[in-house]
């Protein structure tokens, strides 16, 4: 949840159930998605790619989580939670009752230690608050057996990069972490393959005063960092997600995920970062150097300059809803 609702066209609110439901719903061209549980996810493919989601475990990244845990492409190897974001590792609960909800065992998790910098910003309580008690997911208090690993985020992610050749970073809320990373372990860091961060404003109104976007303004210092790294990075900033829920997703995704009237998220920007990530084609960019406001505009990105970091511009909202149809059918 952040400041808007965000990506695709305005669809009327459906409750999914997990099971035991017969009722049906259309999306905005009439086709009909019928509630109850989903379909077994598609077999992973042998070439699908090493990916850790960074997330901060608000309603919106749970959703980006499942569909790239279910994406036949991908190869969810580890979750990472900073400390600095909407729900902590603290909420940790969330995150296996999502799991639970898709009948899938949870991959290892790491809690952030590296604490907020002194630019950064602290969300606002209540959306913390909120993003548990209103996920849409049956709730379990308990963690449900998901324990996180003994060692801190960024140490948990050197081991990954060293691990797996070609990881990828799907990051969905601030950077904190993946920073932590770079200062502590540059050579781990220069063996990811790409980032992916949903996170930054070109030229869209602020979010708030002096934040640009929330997710860079949590820690922008960490957003600056990255995006001035030597890793391949693309960045969904504010400016080209639309208001509204995607209509990919008016029949069952996961459990009621986001649909809990009491509190109206997620805005799926996440999914279309994770949407983008898995199908480039959706996004378009503009490459180049890119300079971060850290102080007094949090997360205001202005180009500087030719370069490699690439900027969505514009998103294929159409092409989206086709991928977020594909894994939850």
């Amino acid at each position: 949840m952040r400041s808007r609702l965000l990506l695709g066209t305005v669809v009327p609110i459906v409750v999914a159930a997990l099971a035991g439901c017969s009722a049906t719903a259309s999306d905005s061209d009439g086709e009909v998605f019928v509630d109850g549980p989903l379909s077994p996810a598609a077999a992973k493919e042998p070439g699908a790619v090493a990916v850790v989601v960074d997330t901060d475990l608000a309603p919106d990244d749970l959703a980006a989580i499942a569909l790239l845990v279910r994406h036949p492409r991908v190869n969810v190897v580890g979750i990472t939670v900073p400390e600095t974001g909407m729900v902590t590792c603290a909420g940790l609960g969330v995150l296996a009752d999502l799991f639970e909800a898709m009948e899938t065992p949870a991959p290892p998790v790491a809690c952030g230690r590296t604490p907020r910098g002194p630019d950064g910003l602290p969300l606002p309580p209540q959306w913390t608050s909120m993003s548990t008690v209103y996920s849409g997911l049956d709730r379990d208090d308990e963690p449900g057996g998901l324990t996180p690993v003994r060692r801190p985020a960024a140490d948990f992610l050197a081991k990954l990069a060293r691990r797996h050749e070609g990881l990828h970073v799907v990051a969905l809320g601030p950077l904190t972490e993946v920073a932590a990373l770079l200062r502590r372990h540059p050579g781990a860091y220069e063996r990811l393959a790409t980032i992916t961060s949903m996170a930054g404003n070109v030229a869209a109104d602020p979010q708030g005063e002096g934040i640009a976007e929330w997710n860079a303004a949590a820690d922008p210092v960490p957003f600056a960092e990255v995006v001035a790294g030597p890793v391949p990075l693309t960045i969904l900033p504010d400016d080209p997600v639309p208001d509204g829920a995607p209509a990919g997703l008016a029949g069952p995704v996961v459990g009621g995920l986001g649909r809990d009237p009491q509190f109206t998220t997620p805005a799926y920007w996440d999914l279309a970062t994770a949407g983008s990530f898995v199908e480039p084609d959706v996004a378009t960019t503009r490459t180049g150097t890119w300079e971060v406001d850290t102080t007094d505009d949090r997360g205001r990105l202005r180009r500087t300059g030719d370069g490699t970091v690439r900027v969505v511009t514009e998103l294929d909202t159409d092409a989206l809803d086709e991928v977020y149809r594909s894994v939850f059918r």
